[in-house]
C-alpha cells in the first residue's frame, strides 16, 4: 500500500457538500445523495488520518463534516439522517443510531489533537444533544453514545462531570439489562440475534469499565467477546455475520454478505479489550480483524483497491462486490488507523 496514495477514494466521493453516500465501481452515485451516518463516521476516520500522517487535507475534510453535521442537527439535539444530492433532508424519524454515531464522532474529535477552532462546532452540537440521551430506546443507539460520552467525559473540560456519568451509567445499565434478558448459557449476547455493527456494544461496555471499573461489567462484555469470537472465527479466519439473515438464536449463520463495518468495529473491540487484559489473543484477533479487508477472508480476495485508495462493499457468495462506497472506505481506514496504534 502507498502511504502517499492511501485511500484517495476519500477525495473523490467528497464534494463541495459532503461524503456521498455510495459508488457504481469507484465512481460516486450522486443519485442516492449523503447520509449523516457517513459523514459523522467520516470525521472520526479524517482525525484518526491527521494523527497519523499530520496532512492538513484531512483538517479540510474534517471541515466539511463537521459543517454537514451542524445542517443536520435540529433544534432539539437530534441529527437528520439522509439528504438527497439537492441538500434536502428526506428522512422524517428519528434514527437513534444516527444520533449516537454522531456523539461518537463528535467525542472522539475533541479528544484528538487537532486545534481547538476547528473542534469548536462539535462542543456546541454535544451541548444540544446531550438532553437526548436519556430518550434513547434500542441497544446499539445506546451503545454508539455511551462510546461518544466516554470521549466526552474525558475531554470537555467545562462540562459537569458527574451529568455525563449519570447518563453513562444509565447506558451501560440499559445495555447489561438487555444481556441478563437475553442471555443463557450457549447463547452470550444481547439480543436473540446477531446482526450489525456488533463489536460496539461490548466495545461500549468496555470503554464504561474503564472509567467506572465495575467488574461485573467487565465480566459481560469479555463474555460477549468470546461469543463473537465463536461464531466470526471458527474457520480461524474473521467472517462476519452474514446480513443476508444475521444468525438467530437456534438458527444457521447467514453466510453471505460480509460487510466492512463488521471488520472495523470488531477490530475496535479487540484492540480494547487487549488494552484492558493484556490477552495477546485480542490483539492477534484485532489484526486479523484488519487482514479481513486485504484478503484473510472467506474468498481469498483483496477489498483494497490499490488504483482508487477504495474499497469494495462486501463480499459476496460470487466474490467481492465492486462498488465502494463510503462506509466500506471509512471502515478500512479506521481499522487501518487503529491497528496502526498497536505497533
Amino acid at each position: 500500500m502507498d502511504d502517499k496514495k492511501v485511500f484517495d477514494h476519500l477525495f473523490i466521493l467528497t464534494d463541495d457538500t459532503g461524503m456521498m453516500q455510495h459508488s457504481v465501481g469507484s465512481v460516486p452515485d450522486p443519485k442516492y445523495g449523503y447520509t449523516t451516518d457517513d459523514n459523522g463516521r467520516a470525521l472520526i476516520a479524517c482525525a484518526m488520518m491527521y494523527e497519523k500522517y499530520k496532512d492538513d487535507a484531512y483538517i479540510n475534510l474534517i471541515k466539511k463534516y463537521l459543517s454537514f453535521l451542524m445542517y443536520a442537527q435540529e433544534d432539539d439535539g437530534r441529527f437528520r439522517n439522509f439528504m438527497s444530492f439537492d441538500r434536502k433532508f428526506i428522512d422524517e424519524d428519528f434514527s437513534e443510531d444516527c444520533f449516537g454515531r454522531c456523539m461518537w464522532a463528535l467525542g472522539y474529535l475533541i479528544n484528538s489533537n487537532i486545534d481547538e477552532r476547528v473542534k469548536l462546532p462539535a462542543y456546541k452540537m454535544i451541548e444540544k444533544s446531550l438532553l437526548l440521551v436519556d430518550t434513547l430506546n434500542y441497544i446499539r443507539g445506546k451503545a454508539y453514545t455511551l462510546i461518544g460520552l466516554y470521549y466526552i467525559y474525558n475531554s470537555f473540560k467545562n462540562l459537569d462531570k458527574d451529568f455525563v456519568r449519570k447518563k453513562m451509567d444509565k447506558l451501560a445499565h440499559d445495555i447489561v439489562e438487555e444481556y441478563e434478558k437475553n442471555s443463557s448459557e450457549d447463547w452470550q449476547w444481547f439480543e436473540d440475534v446477531v446482526s450489525y455493527d456488533n463489536g460496539v456494544i461490548p466495545l461500549s461496555l468496555l470503554k464504561y469499565f474503564s472509567i467506572a471499573k465495575d467488574e461485573e461489567v467487565l465480566d459481560i462484555a469479555l463474555k460477549t467477546i468470546d461469543f463473537l469470537d465463536s461464531v466470526c472465527f471458527k474457520n480461524g479466519y474473521f467472517k462476519a455475520v452474514g446480513c443476508k439473515g444475521w444468525y438467530r438464536k437456534g438458527k444457521d449463520i447467514a453466510e453471505y454478505d460480509e460487510q466492512p463495518v463488521e471488520a472495523y468495529t470488531m477490530a475496535l473491540m479487540y484492540i480494547e479489550a487487549y488494552k484492558l487484559t493484556g490477552d495477546e489473543k485480542y490483539k492477534k484477533r484485532a489484526i486479523d480483524c484488519d487482514k479481513w479487508f486485504y484478503g484473510k477472508n472467506s474468498k481469498g480476495l483483496s477489498l483494497y483497491d490499490e488504483d482508487s485508495g477504495g474499497c469494495s462493499d462486501g463480499i459476496t457468495e460470487d466474490g467481492v462486490n465492486s462498488n465502494e462506497g463510503a462506509e466500506s472506505l471509512i471502515s478500512i481506514m479506521i481499522s487501518h488507523c487503529a491497528i496502526d496504534q498497536l505497533k
